[in-house]
């Protein structure tokens, strides 16, 4: 049996947080709407775009 550890990256915030940071649309995220793991992808989305100034509308 391999032993199967999740990594922090594998967590769907990390991968929110990625995903807005390399520059993906949310329509990537690939979690069900409604469930625990898109809630944690969207926030990460959503705190990754505030917390870039680069990326901040003026």
């Amino acid at each position: 049996m391999p032993n199967e550890q999740a990594t922090a990256s594998d967590s769907p915030f990390i991968q929110g947080r990625n995903a807005r940071l390399y520059g993906k649309p949310k329509s990537e995220c690939p979690y069900q709407e409604g469930s625990e793991d898109y809630a944690a992808w969207m926030q990460a989305y959503d705190e990754a775009q505030q917390s870039d100034p680069a990326h901040t509308i003026q």
